[in-house]
């Protein structure tokens, strides 16, 4: 079923970059978008992945995160480019009016599941680094600052905090990396060397590497790119050059990042053959090789790779389900001209989605178990429809215009990325079994 539709409000387009220097100035949404994909688990998983198999498996890591920027880009393209001056929200509403509900729906799940480790972590991790390890305060005052970042659709404002975050992830996770003596031959080869270790457990890894490029390449975050971009003034294919750009830095920024902390897998639990499993597990081993300073070090970096997604879920996913609405009710979205931002549904979904957490927080100790592999295992197996759907509107002349649509090799690409999302799909839902029955065993 398809359905048009309505016009979206016309977003004043921002100028068009002519020369090395505009284009660095007008980088922005990349660093927004990235630093919200990064959270607690990147650290803890590169962390892990260092000490497990040292450098061996980086190559795998960079190949998740281009995937990402190709899938992305694509996206982006759809928004920037289309025929018709929609959102890629729109697009797929042409599909089928559901995928509006849908979007909606699954913004008000996911953002309350994300936010709740998130805020679990930081407040955490800021207990630590003050050593006033009371975790209700911190909770609270993390959700009020968060709010008054996000409530207000300000995106000028939000850049502003995510380059400041942006310098405080560089401090601190690069300086933990650089204090643990990487190696520069060990990077190399970890990256260009395209190993594959031994089998560990039931699976082997490459299976494994598979399921993890699948699961990285096509959530439902990925949709909140364009909307940063098109908060920023990118509204046209004239700002095509400037997004690739853009998206580019961002990109490399979460590789440095996660890989520095791959760094200290490698250079600090490798080398004495230890595991982790939590943050704090983290903590307390880089503690007895680093000493004090660079355990403040690190939950300095915690903090700030989780008040970005904080703040950064309220807002996009705030854009994301005021959109969806605006498309499920056409009638709403012409009382307001298009302004999605000026509608209530904004400021409740970004509301909820910044302090809804505190609930769980404040009231104590609560096993998530089940409702985290429920909301896993959902998002993972989602990811062959968005990725099905989004090809549609970008291979098709009749969504996107025939002079923008996919070319053989991005329609090849999109194609293997459906097959690593049905992959990722299949362990999502076995290790989900698995651990479910394990439960009640």
């Amino acid at each position: 079923m398809e359905t048009a539709s309505k016009p979206e409000k016309v977003v004043k387009a921002a100028p068009i970059p002519s020369s090395f220097l505009d284009h660095v100035k007008s980088i922005g949404p990349g660093l927004v978008a990235v630093l919200t994909w990064l959270g607690a688990g990147d650290i803890v998983n590169s962390a892990t992945a260092g000490g497990n198999y040292g450098y061996a498996l980086m190559w795998a890591f960079a190949l998740c995160l281009i995937i990402r920027y190709l899938f992305v880009s694509i996206i982006a393209k759809y928004q920037l480019c289309n025929q018709y001056g929609e959102s890629v929200l729109g697009g797929l509403t042409r599909l089928h009016r559901l995928y509006a509900p849908f979007v909606f729906v699954c913004s008000l799940i996911l953002g309350h599941a994300v936010g709740t480790y998130m805020l679990a972590g930081m407040a955490s991790a800021a207990g630590k680094l003050t050593r006033f390890e009371n975790i209700r305060f911190w909770a609270v005052a993390i959700c009020l600052l968060a709010f008054s970042i996000a409530s207000r659709p300000l995106y000028r404002r939000l850049e502003k905090v995510f380059f400041l975050l942006a310098g405080l992830l560089t401090v601190s996770l690069i300086g933990l990396a650089i204090w643990s003596g990487p190696s520069p031959a060990g990077i190399v080869k970890g990256v260009f060397g395209f190993a594959v270790p031994a089998q560990i457990g039931r699976f082997d890894a490459i299976f494994i590497m598979l399921a993890l490029v699948g699961s990285v390449g096509g959530g439902l975050a990925n949709l909140m790119y364009p909307y940063f971009a098109r908060e920023k003034g990118w509204t046209t294919p004239a700002h095509r050059r400037v997004q690739r750009y853009d998206l580019i830095f961002g990109i490399v920024v979460l590789i440095v990042l996660d890989l520095s902390v791959w760094v200290v897998g490698a250079e600090v639990l490798h080398a004495k053959g230890l595991h982790i499993s939590t943050i704090e597990d983290l903590a307390m081993l880089l503690g007895e090789a680093l000493g004090v300073f660079g355990i403040n070090l690190f939950y300095l970096g915690i903090v700030a790779a989780l008040f970005g997604p904080i703040v950064g879920n309220g807002a996009a996913f705030g854009y994301l389900a005021a959109d969806a609405w605006f498309h499920f009710r056409p009638e709403v979205s012409a009382a307001y001209g298009g302004e999605y931002k000026r509608h209530p549904v904004y400021r409740w979904v970004a509301s909820w989605v910044i302090l809804s957490p505190l609930i769980w927080v404040l009231w104590g100790h609560v096993d998530f178990i089940g409702l985290t592999l429920i909301v896993n295992a959902a998002q993972v197996v989602s990811i062959p429809l968005l990725v099905t759907v989004l090809w549609i509107i970008t291979a098709r002349s009749k969504y996107i215009g025939a002079k923008y649509k996919n070319r053989w090799w991005e329609n090849l690409f999109v194609g293997f990325l459906l097959l690593l999302g049905l992959v990722s799909a299949f362990f999502s839902l076995q290790s989900a079994a698995e651990k479910i029955g394990a439960l009640f065993r």
